[in-house]
């Protein structure tokens, strides 16, 4: 259930709270915006996990049409990108 002070806030500053909380902060360069009727959600996290965290939190704003997912998995050069 969402408190009266998070309905005032914008979509994606919404997803972003919702994101941000899911992956208790483990989430690095967090941005989401609003393009075309899409929230596009980017972000860095150390583990696949965490980046399932992270959907998860988006997913419980959005649904999956209205959400593309930018979110690279891994620490240094070795990252995924999914």
């Amino acid at each position: 259930m969402y408190t009266p002070v998070e309905t005032r806030k914008t979509l994606s500053e919404l997803v972003a709270s919702r994101v941000k909380a899911s992956t208790h902060g483990r989430i690095r360069n967090l941005s989401v915006h609003e393009v075309k009727g899409m929230v596009v959600v980017r972000g860095h996290v150390p583990s696949h996990h965490t980046k399932q965290m992270a959907l998860h939190g988006a997913l419980e704003v959005l649904s999956g049409e209205q959400m593309s997912a930018e979110i690279t998995v891994g620490c240094g050069r070795s990252e995924v990108r999914n």
